[in-house]
């Protein structure tokens, strides 16, 4: 059974606010990290002569996380990029359509308040979309895109944090020729993740 992302999120949320925080440390530096997490994506076909996706799907979200954070005081600014493998797919009379992959840049702000640091976080995502359709071909390439979101992170073991936080993703649906078809299929994607970070 695939997980929902709301139950996703409070269960991450509740272990992050259940485990005992480390000493206060500063924030500054590299670091490196893995996230999980799910997704509800709402699927768009851009051309209705064409078979495509539509509807509401869900799935899980994986991958890893790496940036570099400067503090001034209580303020944190930092940029990030993570790859993130996704489970959006979609199986349709005529084709299929999926989404397994997204990567992103963006730059995160934020504040610290005690040992957690909240942030808003903001860039381009490339998303991979494949489009298949029966009896015509396939085509595959990255879509960029909007992603912004926000989250909180905190030390909970020397210089190992957890952070919890929610994104929006827009994959567009852009048009593709797809043996002599054309086909414009995207998504638009709200993930919920779980990380833990290693800070140098």
């Amino acid at each position: 059974m695939t997980a929902h992302p709301k139950h996703f999120c409070l269960a991450a949320f509740a272990i992050f606010v259940a485990v005992p925080v480390s000493a206060q440390q500063a924030w500054d530096g590299p670091y490196l990290g893995v996230h999980v997490g799910a997704v509800t994506s709402d699927l768009s076909n851009g051309i209705a002569a064409t078979p495509g996706p539509s509807g509401t799907t869900s799935g899980m979200v994986g991958g890893f996380q790496l940036g570099y954070n400067w503090q001034s005081g209580s303020s944190v600014l930092g940029a990030e990029a993570d790859v993130t493998l996704t489970d959006i797919s979609d199986r349709f009379v005529g084709g299929a359509f999926d989404e397994d992959m997204m990567t992103s840049l963006r730059i995160r702000a934020g504040v610290t308040q005690g040992e957690t640091l909240f942030f808003g976080s903001f860039g381009v995502a490339w998303t991979e979309q494949h489009t298949s359709l029966t009896g015509t071909g396939s085509s595959s390439d990255f879509e960029p895109g909007l992603m912004l979101g926000a989250g909180a992170e905190r030390f909970l073991w020397n210089n190992i944090a957890g952070r919890v936080e929610a994104y929006y993703v827009d994959a567009p649906a852009e048009t593709r020729n797809i043996g002599g078809t054309a086909a414009a299929n995207g998504s638009e994607n709200v993930i919920f993740r779980a990380g833990l970070s290693l800070h140098f």
